[in-house]
């Protein structure tokens, strides 16, 4: 129903690209990278995906709005980090009014919920990646305060926990344990046990994936899921996915060499919840290469980065979209991409900032 809000938000960040380019000039030759070719190259391969289909024009504008979010934070680079407590401030009214909207629809029965009904979004789970984000915003960019204790501690988890949102109740324990590593690094100057610590909870989530996608490369699906049937990683709510999954790739799936390296289109049905078997229907091994490259020469460009704290906003910010992605098509979700592909683009900025100082 609110689909015109989405082209309206894509034709606002179009205005505000140009408007920042006209007020700036950059001079795009020293100013492009490597990673503006791989995302140019990105670019190509889904305009080609989705000239083969163009039935879904609004998937290919919320994929480009993503996108177009990479190339806000390459021009805006400076302007946003003076805007970090607007980030904040947004996070603490997210929060709140959802929670308010939760104690109104529930009253007596708030310690028994198990499905809020997306409170005041679409479904739990984008409900609470909204709450996850807001982690990661009051976190790391608010100011120490006894409401920011109690929000991060209490009212968060509360929102996160008591849902139907699996995923996102293990993303939030990762989380907090990669800002428990930038609080290690940057307060204790422990950076190799930090860096030790990102690697652990990095191999952790590889383990959780592997696991949540074995049913998908195992024909009898519901047995393998019996044995992790619990209310984080629920049977319930994944055999559907899988069935879904399933029936996509019956239809139609990859084959020839050129499919498999290049893709499909945008065009499933029904919709493919995951990012990951998304990217292959639709682009192919070559996307796959792609996205790989850009999440390297981020994380490279985060680390070289003199700014610590943008280095863990990115890599939380990663893990977030990407760990949604498992069981949700985020880059097909305007709060699941933007913030992820912003940062990117900061990321890539700041690194090609500080090169052209040391020049």
């Amino acid at each position: 129903m609110q689909k015109w809000l989405d082209i309206v938000m894509v034709l606002m960040v179009l205005v505000m690209l140009l408007y920042q380019y006209r007020l700036t000039r950059p001079d795009i030759r020293n100013m492009i990278t490597t990673a503006d070719y791989v995302v140019i190259a990105l670019i190509a391969l889904l305009s080609f995906a989705f000239i083969k289909d163009v039935s879904e024009w609004l998937i290919y504008i919320k994929v480009m709005s993503g996108i177009l979010m990479y190339f806000m934070g390459r021009l805006y680079y400076e302007r946003i980090q003076e805007s970090w407590g607007v980030l904040a401030s947004a996070a603490y009214i997210i929060v709140y009014v959802n929670l308010i909207h939760r104690i109104f629809a529930f009253g007596g029965r708030l310690l028994t919920v198990t499905y809020a009904d997306g409170d005041l979004y679409s479904n739990d789970t984008e409900m609470a990646y909204a709450m996850v984000l807001a982690f990661i915003f009051i976190g790391m960019f608010a100011r120490r305060s006894v409401i920011k204790l109690i929000t991060m501690a209490l009212a968060i988890p509360y929102m996160v926990f008591f849902s139907d949102a699996g995923i996102q109740m293990i993303l939030l324990a990762a989380l907090a344990g990669v800002m428990l590593m930038y609080i290690l690094e940057v307060a204790l100057y422990k950076k190799k046990t930090a860096m030790l610590g990102l690697a652990a909870i990095f191999a952790i989530l590889i383990i959780v994936v592997a696991v949540i996608y074995l049913p998908v490369v195992i024909p009898e699906t519901h047995g393998v899921w019996k044995l992790f049937d619990n209310r984080i990683l629920s049977s319930a709510q994944m055999d559907y996915r899988y069935a879904d999954w399933q029936e996509v790739f019956a239809k139609r799936r990859p084959t020839g060499i050129f499919e498999k390296l290049l893709g499909l289109d945008l065009h499933t049905r029904p919709a493919l919840q995951s990012l990951y078997l998304k990217i292959y229907y639709s682009i192919g091994i070559v996307g796959f290469v792609l996205i790989v490259l850009l999440i390297v020469r981020t994380f490279i460009a985060a680390y070289r980065g003199e700014d610590r704290k943008s280095f863990y906003v990115t890599v939380m910010t990663a893990i977030l979209m990407l760990g949604s992605g498992v069981t949700v098509n985020s880059m097909e979700i305007l709060q699941m991409s933007w913030f992820m592909m912003l940062f990117t683009g900061m990321v890539i900025s700041a690194e090609n900032a500080m090169m052209q100082e040391s020049d």
